[in-house]
């Protein structure tokens, strides 16, 4: 997939322009990660739990038969805000932990500078993570034995920090796939998707600034998407293809996500030959190359489904889908739990938290203060489709939206599941930011039309200048959440104490944060984030003048 500028001015510095779009991602995720305070990041316990096993015992962790480490059961440092029913602060929170000076000390002693002993033993506490395949564990394993002799904290600051660049790297093959050579990249309407990309969907960042198998899924979705470009170029090459299927195999054994996206691109690709209008010769050639994708894919990944299939009843071998096949199934609860409003509520949050739902408090503003930034969001991917009309819907241009509504019936799946489980169906929507290497052209596509009318480009830069207030106010939250000078409230929106926001409470803030995380780094990170940003903004200001039109070959 190629999007092309009809600009004819060819400009220097496209390696430069990479090079500093992707610091700046590298800088601003140091500096989330760097105030993150331990296991606040989703499902941290679990996935680290998970490789403690395999790095200490050489096993892999199988649903039913692991168990989270047991000094993460005994971890004697603040936790997150519960997320269920109330009373949201029933754990050692963070405000309670600031209340006793001596457990800050004490939480310095043993996780910021003791030797520790993380030899995995297992707890009574089921893992649930372990529903998942385990090539990230197993990938990461000799990271984790290289890193034993750090204390704690450093070890998962480490742990994190492997997992963001590994994302990174998904985002630069992305990148090369849009790639257009002798034309200045950042007046490619892709480059423009992936640079503001961040801006319009910020939880980017905490979904990768995590230790999570989500960080690999990128890497192995920016690896197709690379391939793929090259590959449509040239249909029949069998080298091509088996790669292809075996970086879609990998991801099998990462995480089901690649069961909708597997289908996705074998629904799509089988449509697009269905429709060829070439000799038989020709089409029993792309056929071939077609089974030499999907072969190795089913081959290299299918065996986990099978073993989930035929041990729980249940293909994905999701935590949830497994409780509910033992409870009757999916047609059963839902009979049962069934609620249109659990239901639709279920759907929102999903949509919602693809934009932003900040850390495992789950804490968040008021509603209406993330209303500008959702509609950014939708005004964005809407102009994109209707660039779509023009195009078959088997153009290469339209797989973007083949992968993304696969992915996200999938996530509505599982809203139901939840719904029929238990009446809950919150599903997270940040996962589906493991599809930015194709949702980030499409992106630049929506806003690449939307700059050519003037009333509708000073719209846009309002609403993205308001997502970057969004996203710096947000920031101040959770500092102000992780040092106890606010909390999850009733109706789970930040609680401030006083009446001036904690600005007048900075200082002790900083003391604070440092107690958890590394302050000096966060300030290096963020601000270095945002000069290499405001480059990147000069350079495509420079060249506003340019008239920005679409092809897809």
């Amino acid at each position: 997939m190629i999007f092309e500028s009809a600009s004819t001015i060819r400009m220097g510095g496209q390696r430069k322009f990479v090079f500093v779009y992707l610091l700046s991602l590298l800088c601003i995720g140091i500096g989330y990660l760097s105030i993150l305070p331990l296991f606040e990041g989703f499902d941290e316990t679990a996935h680290y739990s998970s490789l403690r096993q395999i790095s200490d015992t050489g096993t892999i962790p199988l649903y039913g038969a692991s168990y989270l480490a047991q000094e993460v059961i005994d971890y004697q440092g603040p936790v997150p805000y519960g997320s269920g029913k109330m009373p949201f602060d029933r754990g050692m929170v963070y405000l309670k932990f600031f209340k006793q000076p001596e457990l800050a000390e004490q939480y310095q002693q043993i996780y910021r500078q003791q030797f520790p002993n993380t030899m995995y033993r297992p707890s009574q506490e089921l893992n649930w993570q372990a529903q998942h395949p385990p090539l990230y564990y197993l990938l990461l394993t000799p990271l984790v034995k290289a890193v034993d002799e750090f204390s704690f904290s450093t070890q998962l600051y480490l742990l994190r920090l492997a997992s963001f660049v590994l994302a990174l790297f998904g985002v630069a093959l992305g990148l090369l796939a849009v790639n257009q050579p002798n034309k200045p990249l950042y007046l490619n309407p892709a480059m423009i998707g992936f640079m503001l990309y961040p801006v319009i969907l910020p939880m980017f960042f905490p979904e990768f600034t995590r230790i999570g198998n989500d960080s690999l899924c990128i890497f192995l979705v920016g690896l197709v998407v690379y391939l793929l470009s090259s590959w449509f170029k040239d249909e029949c090459n069998s080298r091509k293809s088996i790669a292809i299927g075996v970086v879609l195999g990998m991801g099998l054994l990462t995480k089901a996500f690649f069961l909708p996206i597997t289908a996705a691109l074998a629904i799509f690709l089988l449509t697009r030959l269905s429709l060829d209008k070439r000799d038989n010769v020709m089409r029993l050639k792309r056929f071939w190359s077609l089974l030499l994708i999907f072969v190795p894919a089913i081959l290299i990944g299918g065996g986990w489904y099978i073993y989930k299939l035929v041990i729980f009843g249940e293909l994905t071998g999701s935590n949830e889908a497994i409780q509910l096949a033992s409870q009757g199934g999916l047609v059963a609860g839902l009979k049962e739990n069934f609620s249109l409003y659990a239901f639709v509520r279920g759907v929102i949050a999903t949509l919602v938290s693809y934009s932003w739902a900040g850390t495992w408090s789950l804490t968040r503003l008021p509603a209406v203060l993330h209303l500008p930034l959702l509609a950014l969001g939708i005004w964005v991917v809407f102009t994109y489709i209707r660039q779509l009309k023009q195009h078959r819907l088997t153009d290469s241009v339209w797989l973007p939206v083949w992968v993304f509504c696969f992915f996200a019936f999938g996530l509505i799946w599982h809203v139901l599941v939840g719904v029929a489980l238990n009446g809950n169906g919150a599903t997270p929507g940040w996962y589906l930011h493991i599809l930015m290497p194709w949702v980030a052209p499409a992106l630049g596509i929506g806003i690449s039309s939307i700059i050519q009318h003037r009333r509708a480009a000073l719209l846009l830069f309002a609403l993205l200048l308001y997502a970057v207030f969004y996203q710096i106010t947000v920031l101040w939250a959770q500092l102000t959440l992780f040092t106890g000078c606010s909390t999850k409230g009733s109706d789970k929106n930040y609680v401030f104490s006083g009446t001036s926001f904690c600005f007048d409470q900075t200082s002790l803030i900083m003391d604070r944060i440092a107690v958890l995380g590394y302050p000096s780094l966060a300030v290096i990170g963020f601000v270095g984030g945002l000069i290499c940003f405001l480059w990147l903004l000069m350079q495509v200001w420079n060249a506003r003048h340019s008239i920005f039109t679409v092809n897809v070959v």
